[in-house]
């Protein structure tokens, strides 16, 4: 249950598994057979006859996990504050060696149990299947709840206050079976025989490498289509976890039924069906984000496909018990066995969630590396066939034929993907017929532009490579007003570059000495030189731009203070939009102000983010969708405005030119506007702090912990 809460609160770039990636460590506490002395203590501690020993351990796994979890959230901020502005590598190494001991903790339970069901039953296969089911079938469950209520209405905390509750439970619960195990149970029965090793085409080492080969495979396939779940749900928060539920539950579901289907099968015939299963894998998984974009251009959920998504998931769910069920023999190894097939999967998805998200992405699209994916698994499929050949040599006849398939099919979904971020974008609207005429993809997520220069980021509307004032389609009048709520803004911190229409603006003002911009996404300044409306910003001796998070920004900085900051915010609802509209960023950025500063951002029209602001900030003024914050009053100077604009020059030319009637016009309705603090209300107008208060005093204040509305099901959006 610690996945989604725990990816806001790590410092870790969000694609990468927490769950997966750590288990890393599993290995390191169950692959005993070197040491004699620790094989002695474990077959002590493990044996029949000390179950309450074995409890003991259970319990004192879960209790670790459960208080790890109470204080994690306090323990990921520190590492956050401690590791901003460090590099993204070193990021992710610290993250990782941050939970590696709770993470052995969770890993160390499915050998342990294996190794008392085999004792129990002598059937490894059947061990792994029923416990490997009943573990990420949990997982599944936790994270569909998680998407759905758990941390809409318990927050952070309140999400991992549950999930170290369960753990309690869990411990206290196997500790009190132990117990009465140990008064009414005699010695447990000697194993049943089970299939000769000598047997199996697959032998443990060839199995380690399997099990790390389908956990890389399918782990880069999840990093694939979290990109298509992401963009079809508008970058909501619950994508995430819903498309996480799925994947979980679809290998939990192939776990347990391949299982049954072949217990009573020959190793070789349980080989060919873990051959059979991934070419049937590689084949499918090509079409699966092309499903996504048909099922938009419907109208239709982007859940739809998730039956087939599921599928998939639950062929490769099903290799891991399989290949633990051909290659370790039921005994007092099995345990030590099934750990090192165990720990081999959780490597691999290591390396796939970490190789696909951070290099592939970088340098391949979607389409790319979903052809290459699946390539590499029919691949693998056909390889694992080739080691489960018939006495003849040749595998047979429907196994090369199906291979053969399978290949073809693979380069044939490429077409697929054609328009496909066009349709996961705009669904069933007419934006669809029309192809984006720019396209950036990289691991920080896809960037379009349209024919008309509009930008969406991950599907998101991100404004227009536009700024002329007179032709305003881009709002550019609220990055213009600067000038009437500061008297002398000279330096300038702006969170968020996008198209850099709002940069361009701010560096030319005339009163500006300097402008920082912090941009998540180095995508941006590929698309920006191509425009020539802003491409002089990147030479722009004023202009000093940081590829970083925001908020890691202004921590790694402690000492930055700026007459302005500006932030052209998210839509609300967006996933990790929260960050920017907290009660703690605020006071983070009130700490970054000089005297008389203002912090400047986008509310998308979020009752809530204006109510959070007010709360930090004793003065405030609504422009249109912005708000201006600070702790001295905002005034707004109609005169001193009006004579900046006259003054404003972009690459040489007169941003309102005395010859242009158009302009001058523009510059008239500008004053109008400036005086409609003096008038009722109004959309697109100016609002002081008081009638705001008078409005929004009493809606709940963002925070770090509930996230504000990122977890609603029901909000409206705009082009959705």
């Amino acid at each position: 249950m610690g996945e989604p809460p725990a990816q806001y609160a790590l410092p870790v770039f969000r694609n990468a598994r927490v769950d997966l990636s750590s288990r890393l460590a599993a290995r390191a506490v169950f692959d005993l057979r070197r040491e004699r002395r620790v094989r002695g203590y474990r077959r002590q501690c493990f044996h029949a006859g000390s179950r309450p020993r074995e409890s003991c351990g259970r319990l004192g796994f879960e209790l670790g996990i459960a208080l790890f979890g109470l204080a994690s959230l306090h323990i990921f901020r520190w590492a956050a504050a401690y590791t901003a502005g460090a590099k993204l590598p070193s990021v992710v190494v610290f993250s990782l060696a941050l939970i590696l001991i709770p993470t052995i903790l969770m890993g160390a339970t499915l050998p342990i149990l294996v190794e008392h069901l085999v004792r129990r039953s002598g059937r490894v296969g059947a061990s792994v299947s029923r416990l490997y089911f009943v573990n990420t079938l949990g997982s599944a469950m936790a994270c569909y709840f998680c998407a759905r209520f758990l941390l809409r209405e318990y927050g952070q905390a309140g999400s991992v206050a549950v999930a170290a509750c369960l753990n309690t439970i869990i411990g206290g619960t196997a500790y009190l079976y132990g117990r009465r195990g140990a008064t009414t149970s005699g010695p447990a029965p000697a194993a049943q025989p089970a299939t000769a090793r000598g047997n199996s085409p697959i032998r443990l080492p060839m199995a380690m490498f399997l099990a790390g080969l389908s956990g890389f495979l399918a782990l880069g396939f999840e990093i694939a289509w979290f990109r298509v779940f992401s963009m079809a749900a508008a970058d909501r928060a619950p994508a995430f976890a819903l498309l996480l539920s799925i994947f979980l539950a679809g290998i939990a579901a192939g776990s347990y039924l391949s299982e049954k289907l072949t217990e009573r099968a020959s190793p070789n015939t349980v080989a060919q069906v873990i051959g059979m299963l991934l070419l049937l894998a590689g084949g499918i998984s090509a079409y699966l984000p092309a499903l996504v974009g048909v099922a938009r251009v419907h109208g239709w959920s982007f859940l739809a496909p998730a039956p087939a998504f599921f599928l998939t998931a639950a062929m490769f769910g099903s290799v891991l018990p399989l290949l633990c069920q051909i290659s370790v023999l039921a005994g007092d190894q099995a345990g030590s066995e099934v750990s090192l097939v165990y720990v081999s999967n959780i490597i691999g998805s290591v390396l796939g969630s970490l190789g696909i998200g951070f290099v592939l992405m970088q340098h391949f699209g979607l389409r790319q590396i979903s052809l290459q994916l699946g390539i590499a698994t029919v691949l693998a499929g056909g390889m694992v066939l080739m080691i489960a050949r018939q006495e003849s040599g040749f595998p047979p006849v429907w196994a090369t034929l199906l291979f053969v398939a399978a290949l073809v099919a693979v380069p044939l979904a490429s077409p697929r993907f054609d328009s496909l971020y066009e349709k996961l974008t705009f669904g069933d609207r007419p934006e669809t017929r029309t192809t984006f005429a720019r396209v950036v993809e990289n691991r920080n997520g896809v960037i379009s532009v349209t024919q008309e220069a509009a930008v969406f980021g991950g599907g998101v509307y991100d404004g227009y490579f536009r700024i002329d004032p007179s032709h305003d389609s881009n709002l550019i009048i609220r990055a213009l007003v600067l000038s009437a709520i500061h008297v002398a803004p000279k330096r300038i911190l702006m969170i968020g570059l996008s198209s850099g229409s709002w940069g361009q603006v701010v560096a030319n003002h005339p009163q500006v000495e300097s402008l920082d911009v912090v941009e998540i996404n180095p995508g941006y300044l590929q698309l920006i030189p191509q425009y020539p409306v802003v491409r002089s910003l990147l030479q722009n001796p004023k202009v000093h731009i940081y590829i970083d998070d925001g908020r890691r920004w202004l921590i790694a900085h402690p000492d930055a203070r700026y007459d302005a900051i500006i932030c052209n915010n998210t839509y609300f609802w967006r996933d990790h939009s929260s960050g920017l509209i907290s009660v703690e960023f605020f006071e983070l950025a009130h700490r970054h102000l000089n005297p008389g500063g203002i912090y400047y951002f986008n509310t998308t029209e979020s009752a809530e983010a204006i109510a959070t602001a007010l709360h930090a900030f004793p003065y405030g003024l609504r422009i249109i969708n912005f708000l201006a914050v600070s702790d001295s009053p905002i005034q707004v100077d109609t005169l001193r405005w009006v004579d900046t604009l006259r003054r404003y020059r972009i690459d040489n030319r007169s941003l309102f030119d005395p010859a242009d009637a158009v302009a001058q016009q523009t510059l008239v309705e500008y004053m109008r506007f400036a005086n409609s603090i003096n008038l009722p209300a109004a959309q697109v107008g100016l609002e002081g702090s008081d009638s705001l208060r008078r409005k929004y005093g009493r809606e709940r204040l963002v925070t770090d912990n509930n996230m504000g509305r990122e977890w609603e099901l029901d909000v409206p959006i705009p082009w959705h």
